[in-house]
């Protein structure tokens, strides 16, 4: 009979452990739902496996599988089971792939996939099973790819018509910025690290961008980011439309992990650093471009609502003529 040695003995047994623990902590996850706390103006959700739109208003819980949308000039707070909150802008369209949750260890499991338009959501940090495990366990993707957060602030924009995704990191309110950061993987498995008062433009299936700084955009750009003002997704096919493609959080998560990492060995972070050529991102002049070759992104100019083929604003940001911002979360100066 073979016998095992000591050092084996040992690392089989912690081994063991380790996986009886996380099963444990998976085995106590519940479905959860995301709660509406503040609806201003025309806000409608979509239950799983509907086909009519129904008003939204304070008190309506999503599921797993529903949708939310918020019409121009609207705007609506989720808060979820772990005290994170999403501010979902004018001209969103925002569908809750999975929300499971463990009351008695704060464990969350959180996808979520943005349509079309913008979103806010601040974070609060993953629990420390799931942070020594390095469980990505709070996911917002889009078409072009997904955000996976740590336990900060995010904002990301996705634009249908461009297909471009916009990704804004900034710390929570007493963070440390050398804390922040958010993992951003095109579908193409090419990933990005963002760290705080960054963002990153990604077009359709190109690489992601080089992290930018947000200081480098026009100071009312800036100003307009983290309010619920989302001008350049108004009149989006994809908002009426029923029919969307939405991604599963098993597919999401099966991009995410080998670049944030699953229970057992960690993956390192592949950093992408190949900013697209200059011109215009689609989102706006001068959001995505390197700052190198556009140090002072000039200022989108007003909209002509008579021309639809005119991209003159970024996600999230209405012209310098627009109304004034929607504010879902006041204060909002």
């Amino acid at each position: 009979m073979q016998m095992l040695r000591p050092h084996s003995l040992i690392v089989g047994i912690v081994a063991s452990l380790v996986l009886a623990a996380w099963g444990s902590a998976a085995a106590q996850m519940k479905p959860a739902s995301a709660e509406i706390v503040r609806a201003n103006g025309r806000i409608e959700v979509l239950p799983k496996g509907q086909t009519t739109w129904t008003a939204g208003a304070v008190g309506t819980r999503l599921v797993e599988g529903d949708q939310i949308r918020a019409m121009a000039a609207s705007a609506a707070d989720l808060t979820l089971p772990d005290g994170s909150t999403i501010l979902i802008a004018e001209n969103t369209r925002f569908a809750v792939s999975k929300l499971d949750y463990d009351t008695a260890r704060g464990d969350r499991d959180a996808t979520f996939h943005v349509v079309a338009g913008k979103v806010r959501a601040q974070v609060t940090q993953a629990a420390v099973s799931l942070v020594r495990a390095r469980q990505s366990n709070f996911n917002i993707s889009t078409p072009n790819g997904v955000a996976a957060v740590r336990g900060t602030i995010l904002i990301t924009a996705y634009n249908p018509a461009t297909q471009e995704t916009l990704t804004y990191v900034f710390p929570s309110p007493g963070q440390p910025a050398s804390s922040a950061r958010v993992t951003f993987v095109n579908r193409n498995g090419q990933a990005v690290t963002i760290t705080a008062g960054n963002f990153v433009r990604q077009v359709g299936s190109q690489p992601p961008g080089a992290p930018t700084p947000v200081t480098s955009l026009p100071g009312a750009v800036q100003a307009a980011l983290q309010t619920a003002q989302n001008q350049a997704t108004q009149g989006a096919t994809d908002l009426i439309t029923i029919g969307v493609v939405l991604p599963t959080a098993e597919q999401t998560q099966n991009l995410v992990g080998p670049v944030i990492g699953t229970p057992g060995p960690s993956n390192p972070i592949q950093a992408v650093s190949n900013p697209l050529p200059g011109g215009n991102t689609g989102g706006c002049n001068g959001c995505g471009q390197d700052v190198k070759n556009n140090p002072k992104p000039p200022l989108p100019p007003p909209c002509d609502r008579q021309s639809e083929s005119t991209v003159c604003e970024p996600p999230g940001v209405g012209s310098a003529k627009g109304r004034p911002p929607v504010c879902a979360s006041p204060p909002c100066d």
